[in-house]
């Protein structure tokens, strides 16, 4: 029985740090979506025809190389997070076969007791009832 709950809050624990995983990758994809929002929107004013747009190029091109590594270093961390989440989901099944089975376990042992009961009750009955 200790190891039953033992298995349980093992298995809340794991269950806690699988959604915290899956809040990180939700993070980090939202961040990867702006950052690629911002490289859309500096390279489309790059497109079009302004005035002031030679005077800001190298500022524009500067800010779109900062967005880009940041962009490969938001998908490197999404890429591990994701692997991270994946292998949390694995422990979390893991732990969810073993409990299944460390009840089914105890179980037939509660069970195997209460017929071994049953049948020392009857034995007992029984003798009691010889002359």
């Amino acid at each position: 029985m200790q190891r039953l709950d033992s298995l349980r809050r093992i298995l809340a624990v794991q269950r806690d740090l699988r959604r915290i995983a899956e809040l990180r990758l939700a993070a980090l994809n939202t961040q990867l979506q702006t950052v690629q929002a911002n490289e859309e929107r500096l390279v489309s004013y790059l497109d079009e025809d302004h005035v002031f747009t030679p005077a800001y190029t190298k500022t524009i091109t500067d800010r779109l190389r900062a967005l880009g590594r940041a962009r490969k270093r938001f998908e490197q961390e999404r890429d591990e997070e994701a692997e991270r989440l994946l292998q949390s989901m694995r422990r979390v099944h893991q732990t969810e076969r073993l409990l299944e089975e460390v009840a089914e376990d105890w179980r037939r042992l509660k069970e195997r007791r209460e017929l071994d009961e049953a049948i020392e009750a009857e034995t007992n009955r029984r003798r009691a009832s010889l002359p």
